[in-house]
């Protein structure tokens, strides 16, 4: 049994909002290596606090976690154009389980991810220098430091500080390795996030205080905590954040339940949902202050969502004065828009003949947006059914896969991404 303590709030605090940033980067885009490592190293932090909560013991493999994970991340902040970034993250990968062995073995050995964490805020800092999000970087910089520290303040044998102090300075640094994440992610991805960031904190303390005020009461009623009514306390806490945060995929699980998946009705709530969700997303911004760069990255990211209406529906293209003037203030309509136009500029990368297909270098920049993501086309997934493919498409995924490296592929889809947005202008 333990009294009630600021000792026990401060914890509480962390493990709550930690849980909630977490599980809200998760929700953003899961398929983004930058968001779930972030986001991952965040609930790694809830389980290590968790379970000093419950037992008092603090596990330092696990608080060793989030560090590694970050490494990761910084790894995939690098640009893509960088030649070693690829044999930088293969590295980090084969290193993770010879660096938890011999930290197993011997505490002193996590000074390698300690020194590794610090070298990562050396690299987030230079490449601030030459990134169009300098601020943004630059504070992440300073943070990514400060975790370093934090991080060898707690795992190194030292006992310099307490551990509370310890838990508290390590939780702050990750709440604001998460934030910066998540501001980074927005603006790469063109939205506003203030007001759905808002949206989803309220919402999750709202229900998360309501269940988590019953014990409260019951426990300052008892005068004292045991190990049951702390584990009835967090429990409650992470079911109202988790089933909040996570509402719009279990409300899409539940139509899977009651619908059959492959009804319009299903598919229609879906999509109804998801754009209901990235609308608080869509930027403010005004695109006649938008430069060429900026332009032509909001371009690239809309022909990548050409498959999700939703995601459409949040583009900033959306307020081009050829789509508004033509689709009203309905925010699907406005995606359907957006979609056949960027089809129809996609269309005019395509050669002047008759051909469906081709491989010659007038081919490249059609052949590298339009398969993709007009058509569908995964040539580099790992699982392909091919028996539902006709003769021609299986031509075209051979080429891509014997041809056109994964990198090249890349390269041609930006610059191809450069001449659709210089056409959306010249419409515009």
């Amino acid at each position: 049994m333990m009294p009630i303590s600021l000792d026990l709030v401060t914890k509480l605090f962390f493990f709550s909002f930690t849980l909630w940033l977490g599980a809200y980067l998760l929700t953003r885009n899961i398929s983004k290596p930058v968001i779930y490592l972030t986001g991952f190293g965040l609930i790694a932090y809830v389980i290590t606090l968790l379970i000093e909560l419950l037992t008092g013991q603090l596990i330092m493999l696990l608080l060793l976690l989030p560090a590694i994970l970050w490494i990761g991340t910084v790894l995939h902040l690098l640009p893509d154009e960088l030649k070693q970034r690829e044999l930088y993250i293969r590295i980090w990968i084969l290193s993770i389980i010879p660096v938890i062995i011999l930290t197993l073995v011997e505490a002193w050995f996590s000074i390698i991810v300690v020194l590794s964490l610090l070298l990562s805020a050396g690299m987030v800092a230079k490449l601030a220098l030459r990134s169009r999000f300098k601020n943004t970087l630059g504070v992440l910089a300073v943070v990514v430091l400060f975790f370093g520290l934090s991080t060898g303040l707690m795992v190194l044998p030292f006992d310099l500080i307490p551990r509370t102090l310890g838990i508290s300075l390590l939780g702050a640094d990750i709440i604001m390795l998460g934030i910066v994440i998540t501001l980074w992610d927005a603006f790469d991805e063109g939205e506003t996030i203030r007001a759905h960031l808002l949206r989803s904190f309220i919402a999750a303390f709202y229900y998360a205080g309501a269940l988590a005020a019953m014990v409260i009461i019951f426990i300052a009623l008892a005068g004292e905590t045991n190990f049951s009514s702390l584990l009835l306390l967090t429990c409650l806490i992470a079911f109202g954040i988790l089933t909040q945060t996570f509402s719009t995929q279990i409300q899409s699980f539940l139509d899977k339940l009651i619908f059959s998946p492959s009804s319009k009705l299903s598919r229609e709530r879906e999509i109804l949902r998801a754009a209901a969700d990235e609308l608080p997303r869509l930027s403010t911004l005004e695109l006649a202050e938008v430069d060429e760069i900026a332009f032509t990255r909001l371009t690239r990211r809309a022909i990548s969502n050409l498959g999700n209406l939703p995601k459409l529906a949040a583009s900033p293209l959306t307020k081009l004065s050829i789509i508004t003037s033509q689709s009203g203030d309905n925010p699907l309509d406005r995606a359907h828009a957006l979609k056949a136009l960027l089809i129809e500029s996609i269309q005019r990368l395509k050669p002047q003949n008759d051909a469906d297909f081709g491989i010659t270098d007038e081919w490249r920049y059609f052949n590298a947006l339009y398969f993709p993501y007009v058509m569908g086309l995964k040539p580099y997934a790992r699982r392909i059914d091919k028996e539902f493919l006709d003769e021609e498409t299986l031509q075209i995924l051979e080429w891509f896969q014997v041809s056109v490296p994964e990198r090249t592929l890349y390269n041609w889809q930006n610059i191809a991404a450069r001449l659709v947005a210089e056409d959306l202008r010249n419409k515009n």
